[in-house]
């Protein structure tokens, strides 16, 4: 039984280098920003409506590109706010464009990524949400 354990423990840490290194490999091709967008999707987190400025056109913290080679995915770290002026960090993937950094947008986000998005206009934006962001 000893001999088992050992073995394992001998498996482990030749493995782990390998595994930190293929996460590297992974998040340094633009893979990173997808694995927490699929995470974030299977994971049982629930789903919360959230609202937020549109980014800044080039403030992306990632690109990377799309999956047929023909356009450039650019990824966003924007902070949102829910109806009742909860503030949190959301991964948002703009597929095939650039953001234009114009208006709002209505977030639908589970954990820490925006698994849908849409414009809206400020109004539907609702008040708790823009004080909690500093623009209402």
């Amino acid at each position: 039984m000893k001999r088992h354990l050992v073995g394992a423990a001998i498996a482990l840490a030749l493995l782990a280098p390998v595994l930190i290194m293929g996460g590297t490999a992974l998040t340094d091709s633009g893979w990173g920003p997808a694995l927490r967008s699929v995470a974030d999707r299977v994971l049982p987190n629930p789903e919360v409506t959230m609202w937020a400025p549109v980014p800044t056109p080039g403030s992306h913290v990632d690109s990377y590109a799309d999956a047929t080679g023909a356009g450039t995915n650019y990824v966003y770290l924007v902070e949102a706010a829910d109806a009742e002026g909860g503030v949190r960090e959301l991964q948002l993937i703009f597929f095939g464009r650039e953001s234009d950094g114009e208006g709002w947008l209505r977030i639908e986000a589970r954990g820490g990524s925006g698994v849908r998005y849409r414009t809206c206009d400020e109004t539907d934006v609702p008040a708790a949400a823009r004080t909690a962001l500093g623009t209402g």
